[in-house]
């Protein structure tokens, strides 16, 4: 098993149905594949967690990296794992605002990576965060 996370800025200012259509191809395609994982929308940025076989993850994170919606796309793990974080979701999705306070340090983590350096100690930062965050919110944002 294997995981890839990585964020990206948007290309444009995202509506929801950007983002509807986006999902409900994730969804798809990751269905398909057997790939779980969550996306995350943070004041135009995205974080997405992509967790399955590593051929299939790999496949998917190429074809994401040709995607005209995305810039500055920079990875942040990619890493073999022993069981899934997202598994019954094909995508789980949440839109976040930073000024929330349950999200307020993955956004900071999510803008630190997206507009500098993240060194690699940080991305232990947002897997334990993440972690977290699922664990508290798995209900609310499940598909």
């Amino acid at each position: 098993m294997y995981q890839l996370v990585y964020v990206s800025s948007a290309a444009w200012a995202m509506n929801n149905e950007d983002l509807n259509r986006i999902l409900d191809m994730s969804r798809a395609n990751n269905r398909k594949l057997g790939v779980t994982g969550l996306l995350l929308h943070i004041d135009q940025g995205f974080l997405q967690v992509l967790e399955g076989p590593k051929d299939a993850v790999q496949m998917l994170f190429a074809k994401i990296q040709k995607d005209g919606r995305h810039v500055g796309l920079r990875v942040l793990i990619q890493q073999e794992i022993t069981e899934r974080l997202f598994a019954g979701w094909l995508m789980g999705f949440e839109r976040l605002t930073p000024s929330s306070r349950r999200t307020a340090d993955i956004f900071e983590i999510t803008q630190e990576a997206i507009t500098t350096a993240f060194p690699p100690e940080r991305a232990v930062d947002l897997a334990i965060l993440l972690r977290n965050f699922y664990r508290v919110n798995a209900g609310d944002f499940a598909a």
